[in-house]
């Protein structure tokens, strides 16, 4: 395949039964916990060495279920990798406990939560994963300081590629996240930030610029032999929502004689990189 050309152009408008089971047992162990989770200070390496074996080998799904949420209650780095295995779990209630043990203890695992998200089948444990993962990635977001230039917000992606789920949305958001984490004075705000925390940060920050980017994806296009992505974002102010402009954004890749996801997955991954540069460029143009 060749490689994939693009065009884009900038418009800025001027000022003017699961859940709740779920819920309950993963309650429930944590009175059970102590023996567990009170590791002394000699023997801690034992202790996560034997919860680990615990959640692989046990045959008994409440013994695994425990035994992940003491690895989460540790405070180990070295807790992460068995939890991650521990998604992998024929037993969702042993897959959602891995998954807030991941989440509880916040040292990393954001891939495998990801990697897990896209193939889990239960309802329940999806929304555990979804709620680790941004605990996860809250704990890795540098805090606003008087340095910070740009506090920036992504919301939820329009998908009008009919697959459904959350693959585009999470494929989307977390393209923009890394894009703006990796730049020198923005910061990511959270995703479950409401307006009113939002309002406490931009008004600590007097001169802090916010924006709330709102991503769209329409229906990959195939026709005489190529494949064509295009995405929007929508910029506005933060947390007011005043809407500043748009980013549109269109990729090509030629000789494409068939339906393909995976280069359709890599178009919109570029793209979202793209229309984040582009926004980047002119972030003091959208902040007029």
């Amino acid at each position: 395949m060749s490689r994939g050309t693009e065009r884009h152009s900038l418009v800025v408008f001027s000022p003017s039964h699961h859940v709740g089971s779920v819920r309950r047992l993963l309650l429930l162990p944590l009175a059970l916990l102590a023996t567990l989770v009170a590791f002394p200070a000699r023997g801690a390496d034992d202790s996560i060495a034997r919860m680990s074996r615990e959640l692989k080998n046990n045959e008994d799904f409440r013994v695994r279920t425990q035994a992940a949420l003491a690895l989460g209650a540790s405070k180990d780095k070295r807790a992460v990798e068995p939890l991650c295995d521990g998604l992998e779990d024929p037993n969702t209630t042993v897959r959602a406990a891995a998954a807030a043990g991941i989440g509880k203890l916040a040292l990393g695992g954001a891939e495998c939560l990801k990697s897990r998200l896209e193939y889990e089948s239960s309802a329940s444990v999806k929304t555990v994963i979804e709620k680790a993962l941004d605990k996860v990635r809250s704990a890795q977001r540098p805090a606003v300081t008087p340095e910070t230039r740009y506090y920036v917000a992504v919301g939820p992606t329009t998908d009008k590629t009919g697959r459904g789920g959350a693959e585009i949305d999470d494929m989307v958001r977390s393209a923009l996240e890394q894009k703006t984490a990796a730049l020198e004075g923005y910061v990511v705000a959270p995703r479950d930030e409401s307006a009113t925390q939002a309002k406490a940060v931009t008004q600590k920050f007097k001169k802090l610029k916010a924006f709330f980017l709102w991503p769209k994806v329409m229906a990959p296009e195939y026709s005489g032999g190529k494949l064509t992505v295009r995405l929007e974002i929508a910029v506005f102010t933060y947390p007011g929502k005043a809407m500043k402009g748009t980013i549109p954004l269109k990729l090509t890749m030629s000789d494409m004689t068939s339906a393909d996801r995976a280069t359709e997955n890599d178009l919109i991954k570029r793209a979202a990189d793209s229309a984040f540069e582009r926004f980047a460029g002119n972030a003091e143009r959208f902040a007029q």
